[in-house]
């Protein structure tokens, strides 16, 4: 994931901000995804990250949300990006972002 902006200007010399991988080796056996995040600016803390990544796979994960994500990908000049920048933000302030973590989190480098 990198700034909007830089994206933009240039697709292959946007700086990411954070990567993140998605493991489903377990998802049918076991019903066990992992998601592996790091963080390579160091202005984005853990928990402002880990905000991010939910609201990621939030959005693939619900129907409603996918519209969303459809609606980019499919009609990005008519796509209102304050508009949905103006949502998110909203849902960060109150809290409203969907909890995909669940049992157990485990930091190895900690």
């Amino acid at each position: 994931m990198a700034y909007l902006e830089d994206y933009k200007m240039d697709p292959s010399a946007a700086q990411p901000l954070l990567t993140f991988s998605i493991f489903d080796d377990y998802a049918e056996e076991k019903d066990l995804t992992l998601v592996r995040v790091d963080i390579l600016n160091n202005g984005i803390d853990d928990g402002e990250g880990l905000k991010v990544v939910r609201s990621m796979l939030g959005n693939y994960k619900d129907d409603d949300e996918f519209l969303t994500v459809r609606a980019f990908n499919k009609q990005q000049d008519s796509f209102d990006i304050d508009n949905y920048i103006s949502l998110q933000s909203a849902k960060w302030n109150t809290g409203d972002v969907e909890d995909i973590v669940t049992e157990k989190t485990v930091d190895v480098e900690k």
